[in-house]
């Protein structure tokens, strides 16, 4: 069953996303939490040593070979959540002056295979999952990989890794596209005194089921823009105003 997903923003890039049929990927280790990626990647490795440790195994394996392999620049992603018309969304995603929400379906929004685009999960799912067969197997793909961008099982491996958030967040109710840097073209911005390498990668516009308008003084004149913008590029949709009060978010 198809899940319609939200992806708020700004004008401006709302804007370039309708215009230009691209939606931005983020490099991974660019995020706001910059070591998200790698507390998921510890989570994993601290459920494997404790199970070492629980299973008195002498000969320990070399966990150094998970956070070599594990695509840690290589990865891009870009985020939706399935709430919507959310104040706190408003106020974390998009500026001051107002945004927009746009709802996505999620079986259709990228043609692309090399995006995967799944929820998130929350706390910590490796806690009990290393048993016995699982720690062989983990043990034997690690050490005898040539070539992990070719090798399905440890993309797929990497992917679950990325869609991996602390418990705090679980109230955005996030999903994620995740894809390998590998064959795209990286381009950089400056961002909160950084430089962040991101990609700008193919959508279909057909996948875009609503247009929501975030709490503004001026919803009515951006609806009548909007609608505008949708029958030019031939995008068949709801244009929908938020429906809480003005407030300056």
């Amino acid at each position: 069953m198809s899940t319609e997903l939200l992806h708020y923003t700004s004008y401006a890039a709302f804007c370039s996303i309708i215009s230009g049929e691209h939606l931005r990927f983020t490099n991974i280790g660019f995020l706001n939490d910059a070591m998200e990626y790698q507390y998921e990647i510890c989570l994993f490795i601290q459920a494997i040593e404790e199970f070492e440790n629980k299973s008195n195994i002498q000969d320990r394996f070399d966990t150094s070979l998970i956070s070599r392999f594990t695509f840690l620049n290589q990865l891009y992603t870009v985020s939706f959540c399935e709430n919507g018309d959310d104040l706190n969304l408003w106020r974390g995603y998009s500026p001051k002056e107002g945004g927009i929400a746009i709802g996505f379906d999620n079986e259709t929004v990228f043609s692309s295979k090399n995006v995967l685009i799944n929820k998130c999960q929350y706390g910590n799912p490796y806690k009990d999952i290393i048993v016995p067969s699982n720690y062989q197997r983990i043990r034997h793909k690690f050490s005898n990989i040539e070539a992990p961008s070719k090798d399905f099982g440890h993309i797929k491996f990497t992917f679950d890794l990325a869609h991996v958030k602390s418990q705090s967040f679980a109230a955005e109710n996030e999903w994620r596209g995740v894809v390998i840097g590998i064959n795209h073209k990286t381009n950089y911005l400056v961002k909160n005194s950084m430089i962040v390498p991101y990609m700008d990668l193919k959508y279909n516009r057909k996948s875009i089921k609503e247009i929501l308008i975030g709490p503004s003084a001026h919803q009515n004149r951006i609806k009548e823009a909007l609608e505008l913008m949708t029958k030019q590029f031939h995008i068949s949709c709801n244009v929908v105003k938020s429906e809480i009060p003005f407030v300056q978010y």
